[in-house]
């Protein structure tokens, strides 16, 4: 397991890499409460799918604030400025998809 750079309480175990001529990346992510990143917030070309297995995080995109709960996904463009943290009490479990730009 990796703790990516300007992240806390943050692990993530690496699932799969270079998948598809669409899927660049696959990661599992650990977020402990009030735990996530990165801080602060950044941008990239290609977009995210985060999925929330159990928990809820917050994820930030461009100021504003999203709540993802458990069973639930959203695509967050990386041109935006983001981030993801767990605003629970229970540690979150988070697949994060990284897709290559359209």
């Amino acid at each position: 397991m990796i703790t990516p750079p300007n992240h806390s309480k943050f692990k993530a175990l690496p699932l799969a890499k270079d998948i598809d001529t669409e899927i660049i990346d696959c990661a599992l992510a650990f977020i402990e409460p009030g735990g996530g990143g990165p801080s602060p917030d950044h941008t990239h070309p290609h977009d995210h799918l985060f999925t929330v297995v159990s928990g809820e995080v917050q994820v930030h995109i461009n100021g504003q604030r999203h709540l993802i709960t458990s069973g639930c996904s959203l695509r967050v463009p990386g041109s935006k400025l983001h981030s993801v943290w767990n605003c629970g009490s229970q540690p979150a479990k988070v697949i994060g998809t990284s897709l290559r730009p359209q």
